[in-house]
């Protein structure tokens, strides 16, 4: 039997996907931690609920999304989801636009405020995410950026096991496939 783990026996196939899965699981709550602690919240938007902001993060990612799709992609009630919508509306942050193939629906859009004030706060973890990457060394880098896809298929592994309602997608823009082919 082999060892692992400061000389301890090697753990069951069963265990070592559960000391993986805490590994993992650490590695992403501190990381969830540094970045709210290190950004708060987009300027002008610190008063607004967790919900507004995923509310408005996707339809930045997706614009156009209908009430069903957001309520389907966030794991919210579609009443939830008009409700959250209506204070955005109201607060200029987010447009309901008719649809034009369905006129009793509606689709949302960002205003001009709210794509410049999240991208401004994307801009800003983007340039501390770039700051710490340049510290590592190329192996490091080229390790993180080989691990990239199949992070992204464990979370939507994760996605299909818990369903729709408990956590969306990872939506990776400029990603690359297996190959390295942007996508």
């Amino acid at each position: 039997m082999g060892t692992s783990r400061a000389g301890q026996a090697a753990p069951s196939p069963q265990s070592a996907f559960h000391l993986l899965a805490d590994d993992a699981e650490a590695l992403f709550r501190t990381f969830r931690v540094i970045r709210r602690r290190l950004l708060g919240r987009p300027l002008g938007m610190e008063a607004l609920p967790g919900s507004h902001l995923q509310l408005l993060n996707t339809v930045r990612r997706t614009p156009g999304l209908r009430v069903q799709e957001v309520a389907s992609e966030l794991g919210l009630a579609p009443n939830t989801v008009s409700t959250v919508a209506a204070h955005l509306v109201e607060g200029g942050l987010l447009e309901r636009r008719r649809d034009q193939r369905d006129r009793r629906g509606v689709r949302f859009f960002l205003t001009d405020a709210a794509n410049c004030q999240l991208a401004g706060w994307r801009d800003q973890r983007l340039a501390l995410l770039a700051t710490a990457l340049a510290t590592l060394s190329p192996g490091d880098r080229d390790q993180i950026e080989a691990a990239l896809p199949a992070l992204g298929r464990l979370v939507e592994a994760v996605h299909r096991t818990v369903g729709p309602r408990a956590v969306a997608p990872v939506r990776r823009s400029g990603a690359r496939d297996e190959e390295g082919t942007k996508r």
